[in-house]
């Protein structure tokens, strides 16, 4: 996973990199021809006239960085050209004259034309600060992207934010996707740069990452591969893990569903709702495969109703999923305080550590347990994942959701000191925060999962990984990446307004597919 870094610690690994050697035109080449491969892999060819880029040119590296590369585009059939931000020259380069002396210069009136638009004014060195100029030609660049789809791409990171801090100016580029080089950047996960940064890509242009120590890391796809569980041929339902969802209201019967059908599409072999009894047959005409248990009209017989149960299946549960859609009504308060206390079978205290489920607290959990202020004797150290979005999170530590969300990675780590559980917490790159010091950060920004349903989904994840053997951070971990990743499917299917929760858990397979199964173009070896 690669760990985010300062400015400092930045520059301190470039330095290392030509202490060890590499010269600093070398890296500017390894960087622009990373830019290069991307940008003319992902911006779709068009079928009579050449690919046009256009790229914001800056007075230092970055800049220089962003000219190589569009020699290198160049040099690849496509039309250049640069707009020059406080920069007179090109300087110079590490790049063939014949090639630089093709980029056209342009002005502010000429973006229109571009295929993509590049940022490469002011990068790591960059300050929530602009000149009236530099201002001005971003504005024209989003009005581009509004009129006409035109991509936005930083270089590094977006001008006009401060890399170190996360502040932004509010003429900062609006990247669709920001082009990382070498190591993010820690400032770009805090709002409000977060807003400007779009989707991370990290390019390897030669520098070592640094010892990961305490540092925070963005999650990616190799380590999600090594985490995630394969079954034996021979594995049956009762072999794959169980988990039982205890939610659901009049109001919110969809909250408990969704989680279970995750956890259902995650792997888990056996799913059961536990949910009042008016709302079951509306679940079971949905999902067929759920198992539903009706809980009754009290809170001490739902949880008989539920310790019944589990005893009919030997006395054991894998995970839990609790809180979707329960409301924070008296009797939903009770049942919660029931189902965690002393004479409750899902009293998990350190005692009977090895034979209690793990649980997920999530929605009117988390509510609930923002009330109580503290969380029952009964769920140990260590067996939770708690999965609040900022506002739950501020209730929870009492701050409000714009210090949350100013400082996730602080905050996350207060949750998990106080509370001695793992912490998810849900924002544009959602924090996973576990009891062993380690911070895990989502690789993408994840504006299509906006939308109702899809916390009830990430909980449904995490439990459904966690009931086939994932301790609670690796759970929270993959179960993050997956969702991401599930959140792009849907949004190339439906486009960002357009996902629905339920859009996302028919994506989870495909993305599950991917991460566990061999790349083959039939289903026999």
């Amino acid at each position: 996973m690669s760990v985010l870094v300062t400015p400092d610690e930045m520059r301190a690994a470039e330095a290392a990199a030509v202490a060890a050697g590499r010269s600093e035109p070398e890296l500017m080449r390894a960087a622009a021809g990373q830019i290069a491969a991307w940008v003319d892999m992902h911006v779709e060819r068009r079928a009579h006239a050449r690919r046009f880029a256009v790229a914001l040119i800056g007075p230092g590296n970055n800049g220089g960085d962003a000219l190589v590369a569009l020699a290198l585009l160049i040099k690849r059939g496509w039309r250049c050209a640069a707009l020059l931000l406080g920069r007179y020259s090109f300087g110079t380069l590490p790049a063939s004259f014949d090639l630089l002396e093709q980029i056209q210069l342009t002005t502010t009136e000429s973006l229109d034309a571009a295929d993509i638009i590049l940022d490469g004014v002011y990068g790591v060195s960059g300050r929530a600060s602009l000149p009236d100029a530099v201002a001005a030609a971003f504005r024209r660049a989003y009005q581009i992207r509004i009129d006409r789809g035109t991509p936005l791409v930083a270089i590094d990171v977006p001008s006009g934010v401060d890399p170190a801090c996360g502040a932004a100016s509010p003429d900062a580029f609006h990247a669709d996707v920001t082009l990382c080089l070498g190591l993010p950047k820690i400032g770009l996960i805090r709002e409000p740069a977060a807003t400007h940064v779009g989707e991370l890509e990290i390019l390897d242009v030669g520098v070592e990452p640094l010892p990961a120590g305490d540092r925070p890391r963005l999650i990616d796809e190799l380590a999600v591969r090594r985490l995630l569980p394969r079954r034996r041929a021979s594995a049956h339902k009762h072999q794959t893990g169980s988990v039982l969802v205890i939610g659901g209201a009049p109001t919110y019967y969809g909250a408990p569903r969704l989680s279970a059908e995750a956890a259902a599409r995650a792997g888990a072999g056996l799913v059961c709702v536990a949910a009042p009894a008016t709302i079951i047959p509306v679940i079971a005409a949905q999902v067929p495969e759920l198992v539903l248990l009706p809980l009754g009209d009290s809170a001490q017989t739902s949880v008989t109703h539920i310790s019944e149960w589990v005893e009919q299946r030997g006395g054991h549960v894998d995970a839990l999923i609790v809180g979707p859609g329960l409301g924070q009504s008296s009797h939903a308060n009770e049942l919660l305080e029931q189902l965690f206390s002393e004479s409750s079978g899902f009293h998990c205290s350190s005692d009977r550590e090895a034979s209690a489920p793990y649980v997920v607290l999530d929605a009117d959990a988390l509510n609930w347990f923002a009330k109580r202020g503290t969380l029952p004797a009964g769920i140990a150290s260590g067996r939770a994942v708690l999965t609040p979005h900022a506002g739950e999170l501020g209730r929870l530590l009492s701050r409000s959701a714009t210090d949350i969300l100013s400082d996730p990675i602080s905050h996350a780590k207060d949750a998990v000191d106080r509370f001695q559980q793992t912490v998810v917490l849900k924002s544009g790159y959602s924090v996973v925060a576990s009891i062993d010091g380690s911070v895990s950060i989502a690789p993408r920004a994840v504006p299509e999962l906006a939308t109702a349903g899809t916390g009830d989904v990430l909980a449904g994840l995490i439990g459904g990984l966690m009931a086939q053997g994932l301790e609670p951070a690796d759970a929270a971990r993959a179960a993050v990446f997956v969702g991401a990743q599930a959140g792009l499917a849907a949004r190339q299917r439906r486009g960002v307004h357009g996902v629905l929760a339920r859009d996302v858990i028919d994506c989870i397979p495909a993305v599950m597919r991917r991460l566990t199964e061999p790349n083959l173009t039939c289903g026999v070896l």
